[in-house]
């Protein structure tokens, strides 16, 4: 007997997106209400040796590299491919609020991201070297510094407090008051920015562009109430009469010190004490030779610092190899670069001298060393005498006096996890989505989807030998000798000729897809897309049924 087929029709339009038009942005899968969008990697063609700088892959290579992306990479969740192609696209606006939406700060990331994204570039991968992602986030923030915001919509009758003004606090209250929550914003100094302002150099970070960002937190409608320290429980309980939620985004401002013997000199100093004196405006004076105690980023911070306070020479020593050393490779770079000297492998053991005077500090070869709770032993034998007139200890920081309470929420280092800025600040946007959760009673699914990538579709693949081949400009840093006469910014940005080059370069390997089987023809992604001219809406395909 034959069968007999009906013909349904589940609604009468679906969305389709042209893979070859999209920029990968994300906001259609992040609007879509039933998530029927997700992200495609395209398959990149490698397999000739001569057809980039980079030597060709095998299959199996060129398949695995369609599980990554600079999209999966940003603590954050922006999509770089998104804003460098609406950028290239001519739509700068656009761009720049790719970024906006997700942090408040996209210059002082400009300048300061240890970017991530670039690691998972694929044309560093298989061209010749990643897309200078965090110089055109730079760039584009730069254009709109002085913009004037617009004011944050008022929905929600459910006030939050934030406690703490540093990158987590200020990112949590910036996504709180796009979501429609009225945010007060408690900071025990006189101003924003906490360790943006008061621990990063002014050789990396220009202090004057963080202080216009802040600014505009304050102009689109987030409260500040300065001077205020609530770390005792009378005033943690105070808040709660006031506010639905609270979150504590203190930070780790205080250096955790480094007691061994002879550690109450005079000249051993605090590397966190010691940047926010200089960063204040404090008279700091080093000269002679200096000890920097640590690998990490910070340490590199304070060893350059070091030099440009009047320091002759600085030797930098850590617990870690030269392959593992915490400080990120660009920032180990520039501080050898400065002649900042580095012993690796080793531990300090006690400082040399008497109260007044600093004479050096003894270290020892180490072995067994544990990354994680950095226990090891002492090889017997090894004792070295460092001199030195002064040492700075940079071991990490913790946070003062902790504020605790079983119903408030943190955010940022005093949270747990790594602790750069770009995560701070995802911390402090992951905070607010779990405030937003609790106090709207549904589950925001914006860290869900943006996670998750396919293989793309085969018509859309990339082959590399027939992209772009030109001098591209590549990022300039002042010469050593310019960089020790003082506090200028080392790394310098793109002008806008440079910035639309470096658009060219980019490879636009990733693009979002509609699954027709789940699309209910509502239209809010071909609304949303800030391009324009990537997604239609079509008859819906036939959905085809055999009856027995």
């Amino acid at each position: 007997m034959q069968k007999q087929v009906t013909v349904e029709q589940k609604y009468e339009t679906v969305a389709s997106i042209d893979g070859d038009r999209c920029v990968n942005c994300g906001q259609c899968e992040w609007y879509c209400p039933v998530g029927a969008i997700t992200e495609f990697q395209k398959e990149i063609c490698h397999l000739c040796p001569d057809c980039t700088e980079v030597k060709a892959f095998g299959v199996k290579e060129v398949k695995e590299l369609q599980g990554t992306a600079c999209t999966l990479a940003c603590p954050l969740g922006i999509s770089p491919q998104g804003y460098i192609n609406l950028l290239k696209a001519g739509k700068k606006t656009e761009a720049f609020e790719i970024i906006y939406e997700k942090t408040p700060f996209p210059v002082t990331l400009g300048y300061i991201c240890h970017h991530p994204c670039e690691d998972l570039c694929k044309r560093g991968t298989i061209v010749d070297r990643p897309i200078n992602i965090r110089a055109l986030k730079r760039y584009l923030g730069r254009e709109f510094i002085d913009q004037e915001p617009k004011p944050y919509p008022v929905i929600h009758d459910k006030p939050v407090a934030v406690i703490g003004a540093g990158p987590a606090g200020l990112t949590a209250a910036h996504c709180l008051a796009n979501r429609g929550y009225p945010v007060t914003v408690f900071e025990q100094n006189g101003e924003a920015g906490g360790m943006l302002l008061r621990g990063i150099p002014d050789f990396r970070l220009d202090k004057e562009a963080v202080r216009k960002e802040i600014k505009k937190l304050e102009q689109a409608g987030i409260k500040f109430v300065f001077n205020t320290k609530l770390n005792y429980p009378a005033a943690i309980a105070e808040l709660r009469k006031d506010f639905d939620r609270i979150i504590v985004a203190v930070g780790t401002q205080v250096s955790k010190g480094l007691p061994i013997e002879g550690w109450r000199n005079e000249s051993v100093h605090l590397a966190v004490n010691l940047m926010e004196k200089v960063n204040t405006g404090g008279q700091v004076n080093l000269s002679g030779s200096g000890v920097v105690i640590g690998g990490g980023s910070v340490a590199m911070d304070v060893a350059r610092t070091a030099l440009r306070l009047g320091a002759d020479s600085v030797t930098a020593i850590c617990l870690e190899s030269a392959e593992a050393v915490p400080a990120h490779p660009w920032e180990v770079d520039e501080a050898l670069e400065e002649g900042v000297k580095i012993i690796y492998g080793v531990a300090p053991t006690r400082y040399v001298g008497w109260a007044h005077q600093l004479e050096g500090v003894e270290y020892s070869e180490i072995e067994n060393l544990d990354p994680d709770s950095l226990k090891f032993d002492l090889k017997k034998g090894t004792e070295q005498v460092l001199p030195a007139d002064f040492a700075i200890v940079a071991t990490g920081q913790r946070t003062d006096k902790p504020i605790e309470g079983g119903d408030l929420i943190y955010a940022g280092d005093i949270a747990g996890g790594n602790c750069s800025v770009v995560e701070a600040m995802a911390s402090g946007r992951a905070a607010a989505l779990r405030v937003d959760d609790e106090l709207s009673g549904r589950k925001y699914r914006d860290y869900e989807v943006e996670r998750t990538i396919s293989p793309g579709e085969r018509k859309y693949k990339i082959y590399p030998a027939v992209r772009l081949k030109a001098p591209f400009p590549e990022l300039r840093n002042l010469a050593p000798e310019e960089r020790l006469a003082g506090f200028a910014i080392v790394e310098q940005g793109l002008s806008g000729a440079e910035a639309e080059m470096e658009t060219a370069r980019c490879l636009s390997c990733g693009y979002r897809k509609v699954d027709p089987d789940k699309c209910i023809g509502c239209g809010v992604c071909q609304k949303i897309c800030p391009k324009g001219d990537v997604i239609t809406m079509a008859a819906a395909p036939e959905m085809v049924k055999e009856d027995d």
